[in-house]
């Protein structure tokens, strides 16, 4: 009888906890102008990824006591990540986001944070079932949708294409790859083979160059992470098939754009990083200043379930034709355009 109340006495405190307001009983808040740490957790060295960072940066500088610390590994490091979130944690950083290579394997980090009071929101790729707060960033299955039906329309409906990706785990990825996929429903256009590179520049050429001798017959690439797209246009050059080969893919680095300008990349999907970063620090801050709750309602988010609470940083499809245009549109918004 008495090891029956004691369990039952344990159901009922852990379900007072789960209908209390998180903020209330998990989350400190600070004021404006403490120094107030809000850490980013990257996927690896590039420019996308460095548009990222910039972002974090420039909402530091205009809130009040807000200081970045960045990490990001040389290239795809799921133990890097974790380890360096966990380094975050045993700092007592006000905050951390992140772009987890491989959501399974940052839930237990992220489970020791928010017991730890510190909020956890993801970026870039969402993790779900982890806990997180919120995931602030592209719909990409939407942006994958919106890739297949620009491929589609490339290839007048038929052919064969062939997928490259840094990653079959990452959830970006996987749901980019489903987007891209349903879009090519009740057409004539098949799927030759996936390719996974891990993000390493070097894996990600030999990948697109395998793909072209295997399939001499290949019409399109799909460049679902940022380093497929050069990587693609690359084989396709050497191979003296530009033009012939079409290359749908992601991101708008200057290097991207340059590809695009030669004609080698016929269009690419705009993420926003920029805004990522700048998004993610600033609903951090917000949480640490004026409570978690708070963010969540004003967002409109405190009634949906927490794998539900996305805030969509929206996307641009970006081709040669109307590239300026997207210029103008990133300048007027204060996005630094540097290369192209």
């Amino acid at each position: 009888m008495k090891l029956l109340k004691t369990v039952l006495m344990f159901i009922f405190s852990a379900l007072i906890l789960l209908v209390l307001p998180v903020d209330a009983t998990t989350f400190k808040t600070k004021k404006p102008g403490e120094k107030i740490v809000i850490a980013g957790i990257g996927k690896c060295i590039h420019a996308y990824w460095h548009e990222v960072e910039l972002g974090m940066k420039a909402a530091g500088r205009k809130l009040k006591g807000c200081q970045v610390r960045w990490f990001v590994p040389a290239k795809e490091d799921v133990r890097a990540q974790v380890s360096t979130f966990e380094s975050f944690i045993a700092q007592g950083v006000d905050g951390i986001v992140i772009g987890p290579s491989n959501p399974a394997a940052i839930k237990g980090a992220v489970q020791k944070a928010l017991s730890a009071g510190i909020p956890v929101i993801t970026f870039d790729t969402d993790a779900p079932e982890s806990g997180r707060l919120i995931y602030v960033g592209t719909d990409n299955y939407k942006a994958g949708y919106e890739a297949g039906k620009m491929m589609v329309k490339l290839l007048k409906g038929k052919g064969k294409v062939a997928i490259c990706t840094g990653s079959l785990t990452a959830l970006n990825s996987v749901q980019r790859m489903e987007g891209f996929k349903d879009a090519l429903k009740g057409t004539k256009i098949e799927i030759v083979e996936t390719y996974n590179d891990g993000e390493d520049k070097a894996k990600a050429l030999a990948n697109a160059q395998a793909a072209m001798q295997k399939y001499p017959d290949l019409d399109g690439f799909y460049g679902v992470y940022a380093i497929n797209g050069p990587a693609c246009a690359q084989a396709i050059k050497m191979a003296g098939k530009v033009g012939k080969v079409k290359i749908v893919c992601f991101d708008t680095t200057a290097e991207h754009m340059q590809l695009i300008k030669q004609g080698l990349i016929n269009a690419t999907i705009g993420q926003r990083p920029f805004m990522m970063g700048y998004k993610g620090t600033e609903i951090l801050y917000r949480m640490v200043t004026e409570g978690v709750e708070k963010v969540l309602r004003d967002l409109k988010m405190d009634k949906l379930a927490t794998q539900k609470r996305h805030l969509d940083t929206g996307i641009d499809i970006v081709t040669k034709e109307n590239m300026e245009t997207y210029r103008k549109q990133l300048l007027k918004l204060g996005i630094p355009v540097q290369g192209w």
